[in-house]
């Protein structure tokens, strides 16, 4: 014999279904190993103030090294992605050397890129 689930509790089922699916989207970064210091990095490399000609590919490029350094993470390979950042951080140190970032922004990819490199380099 086959019951029928009400209507009103078939809705809730639907809707804890959608928010748990939601909630582990909006987690994969905090799961991902070291997820919380990468999702830090890559926040403060997208916002930080850079100055002089080729503001966009400057930016490219760092964000380019932040998400190659996630893709290794996420294959597994955290020495590969420990090189990556210390390339992200030659970068910073131009970039400032340059004076295209100031040294508050230096300092402060320093401070993620260092956090990043701490966790891997301990969980790897």
């Amino acid at each position: 014999m086959l019951t029928r689930i009400p209507a009103a509790v078939s809705a809730t089922l639907l809707a804890t279904v959608l928010i748990a699916a939601g909630a582990s989207t909006a987690n994969a970064d905090s799961m991902r190993l070291c997820g919380e210091e990468l999702l830090q990095l890559q926040n403060d490399v997208g916002s930080v103030p850079i100055t002089g000609g080729k503001v966009e590919k400057e930016r490219a490029g760092l964000v380019k090294l932040v998400e190659a350094t996630i893709t290794l993470v996420d294959d597994g390979k955290t020495t590969d992605a420990v090189v990556k950042l210390g390339n992200l951080q030659t970068k910073v140190d131009d970039l400032e050397a340059a004076e295209r970032i100031s040294a508050e922004s230096a300092a402060l990819l320093t401070d993620d890129t260092t956090s990043a490199t701490l966790c891997l380099s301990s969980a790897g």
